[in-house]
């Protein structure tokens, strides 16, 4: 996707970084993530654990024995 600069309205040019991939204007140097997805920024490894962990605890005491 090509976005223009919300700044300048300069084309921007993505630098692309995993999940730390931005977009970077080359006229004044601005950056945006708007066209990299949600806004909500991606978990550490230590987050995902936990959640996994509450999910295997939350199965375990819901698991029925039909």
């Amino acid at each position: 996707m090509r976005c223009s600069c919300q700044n300048c309205g300069a084309y921007m040019v993505q630098d692309e970084k995993g999940l730390g991939s931005r977009c970077i204007c080359p006229e004044c140097f601005a950056t945006c993530n708007a066209c990299m997805g949600t806004r909500q920024t991606p978990m550490d490894a230590d987050s995902l654990k936990f959640m996994l962990l509450q999910r295997e605890r939350y199965d375990a005491e819901h698991e029925s024995d039909d």
